[in-house]
């Protein structure tokens, strides 16, 4: 089974420190959404957007990734070039880097599909800031409707291509570069609950359902 998301104040929180130079986050995604640039994961701060969340264009169907450092101004801004607002299941990963020119990618279903340095320094959020899923934590972006699964943080740690390829064929990302301290920081499968093996304190869930969920290679069931 996997987490579904419903829309207005749907949204599951952990609560943990998040700032790390360099890293990459996972998750699986399902969703026909209707509403225009909804947020359906991200660990940004409340009051300045300093981090990164994934925004869903469901005009163009595509998913953007934005880190920034609390201007104006995106540090980095990735756009998908496949249609991941179709009802399928999708992987996504996003491989970052918050130093000046570092380099920034994103993943749809194993295959880089964008990349780019930043432009500038970013950071991600302050340690008392959550990994928000299906909202974002403000009230300016809409809320996501529909379905993750396999949400996963490395901390300090991009992942290669091959092990991007490996969670779009099914692996868990428990079985990819495991080890807190430079590896696997957060895994939340959502498999009936939205407990994580990592033991990082939740807020919420509120609302949320379960739903099918894809098979998982050496993960939970």
């Amino acid at each position: 089974m996997a987490i579904s998301f419903a829309g207005g104040t749907d949204t599951i929180g952990y609560q943990s420190g998040w700032s790390y130079s360099t890293g990459c986050f996972a998750f699986k995604m399902k969703t026909t959404q209707t509403t225009v640039n909804a947020v359906c994961a991200s660990i940004w701060s409340s009051a300045s957007r300093t981090g990164f969340g994934f925004i869903l264009n469901n005009t163009a169907n595509k998913l953007l990734v934005q880190g920034k450092d609390g201007t104006s101004t995106p540090r980095v801004s990735l756009l998908s070039t496949s249609n991941i607002n179709d009802g399928n299941w999708h992987d996504v990963a996003f491989n970052w880097n918050v130093n000046n020119g570092g380099a920034n990618a994103l993943f749809i279903d194993g295959a880089q599909e964008a990349s780019g340095n930043s432009s500038a320094a970013w950071s991600i959020v302050a340690l008392n800031e959550p990994l928000t899923l299906g909202d974002n934590n403000d009230t300016f972006w809409p809320s996501y409707v529909g379905d993750l699964a396999e949400v996963a943080v490395w901390a300090n740690r991009q992942l290669d291509g091959a092990e991007i390829a490996a969670l779009a064929k099914g692996a868990s990302p428990s079985m990819i570069a495991p080890g807190a301290g430079s590896g696997l920081t957060f895994h939340a499968p959502l498999v009936r609950s939205p407990n994580n093996r990592l033991d990082t304190p939740i807020t919420g869930p509120t609302g949320t359902t379960v739903s099918v969920h894809p098979r998982i290679i050496g993960g939970a069931v």
